[in-house]
């Protein structure tokens, strides 16, 4: 995600924009940033972040908006869902992945750990506890997303993931509007270390 500062007048008007009445106090312009990102699965929408660097430790809020409407990212797929049936998603084979990566790692599904979807190998968590046979037999076997294109317009996504500290292939559902359903999952680590040991050790 590449962050882009905005200027002090940008910055007022999405801190106007997102604060309420019960947290008058919470930002400010003197000890706050608002950085937004670009996102390419969106027509004018972003994501925006603020920044409150005068509490120890920082934290930071995140919304999708447009500069004048904020949907705050509260854990859920709601804001997601309101910004989509705004129109402003334009889903298609090339950025769908970035959605899911997008959606996976601000929403949290109630039966499961976080889960990241991975789209560069090199980006995977479990990287560092593996010794370097593992490794390049994680990186030999790793598979790009295999897409297909519904009759509805919809999509049918084979990918890896990674969730409760296992690499996993799933089949995601995702519809014209961004519905997002896990159908299947298949442990595949196993697998990877498998194949990349010498005949005789399998």
């Amino acid at each position: 995600m590449h962050w882009q500062r905005l200027d002090r007048d940008s910055s007022l008007q999405v801190i106007d924009s997102v604060k309420s009445a019960a947290d008058m106090g919470l930002f400010n312009i003197g000890s706050s940033e608002v950085t937004r990102a670009f996102l390419p699965f969106y027509k004018d929408f972003f994501l925006f972040k603020v920044t409150n660097y005068a509490s120890l430790p920082s934290f930071s809020f995140e919304y999708l908006g447009d500069g004048t409407f904020f949907h705050y990212m509260d854990g859920t797929a709601e804001p997601i869902h309101a910004a989509n049936d705004k129109g402003k998603l334009d889903l298609t084979p090339e950025n769908l992945i970035d959605y899911l990566v997008f959606y996976y790692a601000h929403v949290s599904e109630n039966d499961m750990d976080d889960i990241t979807v991975i789209k560069d190998p090199h980006d995977m968590p479990l990287l560092d506890s593996l010794d370097p046979m593992a490794y390049a037999s994680v990186m030999r076997n790793h598979k790009p997303a295999a897409i297909l294109v519904n009759n509805d317009g919809g999509y049918a996504v084979e990918t890896e993931i990674y969730t409760e500290s296992q690499l996993l292939r799933a089949t995601i559902e995702v519809t014209k509007k961004g519905r997002v359903t896990m159908l299947d999952q298949k442990m595949i680590m196993n697998e990877m270390l498998d194949s990349g040991l010498p005949e005789a050790l399998v």
